[in-house]
């Protein structure tokens, strides 16, 4: 893509890449997305943006949902104010587009993430027009590279979920080294990677990682955006978050 061709922000896209391209659920493709980058490359920055954006866009129904599933327990608290128990889990969901849920330890966090994804199907299945989409941070906290690796949860989300309006997004500073994840993976986002990184990814998709390292280097918070269906890639200019009026 040449400077010239790149798009402006506007309230429906973050760069060229839209919020209900990316965020809204597609019952032909994968429902799986990816957001990889190391910590401070801009990734959790860009997703809250492109999430606060889809708050308002007229592209999903009334009855659309996110879910931000942070273990960290940072990055979207701006956006709505982070919920740790079941009952602020269910009581935000009805009310409002967007949920953050800080769990209150790991050691819970899983079992936590089972119900919340169970409790989307179960609306899913009751409710016309209900879609949703969890954001998982710091997706290797429960995804694996062994062969079973996988929750069965998110093994639910990533499979069933499409014909139910659902879709997952997978974040983590590192690529995922899971190929039962990949076979479900739409498309990537990629900010900078680790060096070791470069070369699964390039094995796993056949890109030329040194390359885009190279390119994503000149500019601090520049990112790639892999389409693992035509293997496309697009790259884009730092993020520039318009301020709040």
């Amino acid at each position: 893509m040449n400077e010239s061709d790149r798009p402006n922000l506007t309230r429906s896209q973050v760069e060229g890449i839209t919020a209900s391209g990316f965020l809204g659920s597609d019952t032909t493709s994968p429902a799986v997305r990816q957001v990889f980058g190391i910590s401070g490359s801009g990734k959790t920055t860009w997703m809250a943006e492109l999430v606060r954006i889809s708050l308002t866009s007229p592209a999903f129904s009334p009855l659309f949902r996110i879910v931000v599933f942070d273990v960290k327990n940072e990055g979207y608290g701006s956006l709505a104010e982070p919920v740790s128990d079941w009952r602020g889990f269910e009581r935000s969901i009805k009310r409002n587009r967007l949920t953050v849920i800080h769990p209150p330890d790991l050691e819970s966090a899983q079992g936590f993430l089972d119900d919340v994804i169970a409790h989307l199907f179960n609306l899913s299945k009751r409710l016309d027009d209900f879609g949703a989409t969890l954001i998982l941070e710091e997706s290797s906290t429960f995804i694996r590279s062994t062969p079973n690796g996988v929750p069965p949860s998110l093994k639910r989300m990533a499979t069933q979920g499409r014909s139910m309006s659902l879709s997952l997004v997978l974040l983590n500073q590192r690529a995922l080294s899971s190929k039962w994840v990949d076979t479900q993976t739409n498309s990537m986002v990629i900010f900078r990677l680790p060096i070791p990184d470069l070369d699964l990814v390039n094995r796993r998709w056949g890109f030329d990682m040194m390359t885009v390292d190279e390119r994503l280097r000149k500019e601090r918070f520049s990112y790639a955006h892999f389409d693992l269906e035509s293997l496309s890639i697009n790259y884009y200019q730092p993020l520039q978050i318009q301020p709040t009026p």
